[in-house]
């Protein structure tokens, strides 16, 4: 693994120098970032580092953190702008950003001018979205509302020396679909401000894959010990939900002691990845360990309520729902939580208003859009499913969840081809999901092109995890069965017969199914146990084998195969040696398997198919 600096007491400082700056600038997001990261390094060592800093006089500490950014004639500037500045921060806070603009019109300091073209941006962001929300439900209303004052406030910002309006600079021509430019100014001021989360997370809004992430970090003139890079891969591959081992492994190693033990964001993306890579129960645990830290902490609860879904945790979900709407019902975290409480019991309309209240309060909450969706989906409104996924689209297209869902809506309304398409979209950004090959596979069987349905199949089984239940893989292995025999393909019919009696002796029989998908089970495993009895009896010539697989038939539907008795007897003929004997051959099935036929025996008992004479 990567080596990454230890927290000491010059990280420590430019982190506070940082937040100060962030928090002057009005920058909350950023600053309510770097104060937790900053509070989660061990008390000892922040205070150290804070009496150390202590005896420098301000000069020298401006000179020392603000070196490369801020020089005499811009602290001047800032001193004459103090007290109009502070008026003009007030106003920010209070929201009116047309007076912090008005009092601050005549400033000059590099601070000055930020605060007043932000505010500026922050008007005609508001204006903008009021000028969409008036075309509400027509056909005339753009996917996305259009600043029109973007250009201007790029044009106020151009060719400063300052790397906070710099920022601005790059967050205005990334708003202008420039992405070259935009990167180019990022890549700049963070190799100067490596603390300005801001800019890292305007630089993860231009990147679009793990290959895109590479270039950036490459591109980035920071030591490659810095602990920044690190814990912005961990962010990017989670929002591309294409973290691995690797992204976990990061986390663990700055959660350690000498890094930001208990950090709750990297605590949080944490258990992203774990759910991300299936690892449903390590994630519940480390979003519960989470919340033993703050149990009052709303970020991330969305994907802790759909882990507690996928897991059919009730009791857990239904307390979190009480508790957090109690809290703050108008967050669209808590919506998404109470969502998916009234989507376990199966109160599809219930679940789709609190999806949808939660996209009103934030019309850029992703999950909210995807749930909303999903849920549609799950009450056969395909179109508003469709419509859903398209918003989640719109606010981020490097989800594959939205693609896969476009997909599924697709296949389901009898659409092949344009379910097809979406699939592919979302198998470039997650070429290792079984889910998306299975959907993949579906498509190409409406197609009509069983093999590449095959192909898509047999790909979806090798990704399927151990942990994946095991009624999915048998089932998933079951339809390659199916299709192979469609077409005649003997071979690979026989393959993965052999493949899926192994999977049914080894782990299926001794797990209780109901309904349908028992008996269908069953009669497929039975179906195969005759295919491959056939096989080594007429083409393999292994007449050990056929009559174990014969006697095992015989024994799980006597009255069906009755007349295999007749047949297991011709074997011994044939064989010329003694085929009960299980020394006579090696490669006996009875041999290897006798442990799983003896629980499907008990299974079946339970299940009345045979009785225990037989």
């Amino acid at each position: 693994m990567q080596v990454i600096s230890q927290v000491d007491s010059q990280i420590i400082a430019e982190i506070r120098r940082c937040l100060a700056d962030a928090t002057e600038r009005g920058l909350i997001a950023s600053a309510k970032w770097l104060s937790a990261l900053l509070l989660s390094v061990p008390a000892p060592k922040r205070l150290t580092a804070e009496t150390t800093s202590a005896p420098m006089d301000i000069s020298g500490e401006l000179n020392d953190h603000r070196q490369k950014w801020l020089n005499n004639e811009e602290v001047d500037a800032e001193e004459r702008d103090e007290d109009v500045f502070n008026v003009a921060r007030k106003c920010m806070e209070a929201r009116q950003y047309h007076r912090a603009t008005h009092f601050l019109q005549n400033c000059t300091s590099a601070k000055a001018r930020f605060v007043s073209v932000y505010c500026r941006f922050i008007s005609s962001e508001k204006k903008a979205l009021n000028e969409w929300h008036k075309t509400d439900n027509t056909r005339h209303q753009p996917s996305l509302p259009t600043n029109t004052a973007m250009n201007d406030l790029l044009d106020s910002v151009k060719g400063s020396t300052d790397v906070w309006l710099q920022f601005l600079e790059a967050l205005f021509h990334h708003r202008l679909s420039r992405i070259p430019e935009a990167l180019d100014i990022l890549y700049r001021i963070l190799a100067i401000c490596p603390w300005n989360w801001s800019a890292w997370t305007l630089l993860g809004q231009c990147l679009d894959s793990s290959i895109a992430l590479t270039d950036a970090l490459t591109n980035i003139d920071l030591p490659l010990d810095h602990p920044m890079p690190q814990i912005f891969q961990i962010k990017i591959m989670n929002e591309l939900h294409t973290a691995t081992n690797v992204e976990i492994q990061l986390c663990d190693k700055l959660l350690g002691a000498d890094y930001f033990p208990n950090n709750l964001w990297l605590m949080g993306q944490r258990g992203r990845a774990l759910y991300d890579t299936i690892e449903l129960a390590k994630a519940e645990a480390q979003f519960e360990s989470m919340f033993r830290i703050d149990p009052d902490r709303i970020e991330d609860l969305d994907v802790y309520s759909n882990i507690l879904h996928l897991l059919g945790s009730r009791e857990k979900l239904t307390a979190l729902a009480e508790k957090f709407l109690l809290l703050d019902k108008n967050r669209p975290e808590v919506c998404c939580i109470v969502g998916n409480y009234y989507s376990m019991r199966v109160e599809q309309d219930k679940a789709i208003k609190y999806f949808r209240r939660a996209t009103l309060l934030d019309r850029t909450c992703l999950t909210a859009w995807t749930l909303l969706g999903l849920e549609y989906h799950e009450a056969s409104n395909y179109p508003a499913a469709i419509e859903s996924f398209r918003k989640a689209l719109d606010i981020n297209k490097k989800d594959s969840r939205p693609w896969s869902g476009l997909g599924a809506a697709y296949d389901a309304m009898g659409m092949p081809i344009y379910g097809l398409f979406y699939y592919q979209q979302a198998l470039k950004l997650r070429p290792y999901e079984a889910s998306i090959w299975e959907g993949l596979a579906s498509c190409y069987e409406l197609l009509d092109k069983p093999r590449d349905s095959i192909a898509a199949l047999k790909r979806a089984v090798e990704l399927l995890k151990p942990s994946t239940t095991i009624r999915r893989r048998a089932t998933t292995r079951a339809k390659i069965i199916k299709l192979a025999r469609h077409i005649g393909d003997k071979k690979e019919a026989i393959e993965q017969a052999i493949e899926y009696i192994k999977l049914c002796d080894k782990e299926l029989f001794h797990v209780t199914f109901r309904g349908t998908i028992r008996e269908e089970l069953v009669e497929v495993y039975i179906s195969s146990m005759h295919d491959v009895a056939e096989y080594h009896e007429m083409h393999n010539g292994n007449l050990k084998l056929a009559y174990d697989y014969y006697t095992w038939l015989f024994a799980l539907d006597p009255f069906t195969y009755r007349f295999k008795h007749t047949l297991r007897e011709s074997l011994k003929k044939r064989a010329g040696c003694d085929l009960t004997d299980q020394d006579a051959l090696r490669l006996g099935y009875s041999l290897e398997y006798k442990e799983g036929r003896n629980l499907l025996v008990e299974y079946l008992q339970r299940a009345g198919s045979i009785n225990d004479a037989q």
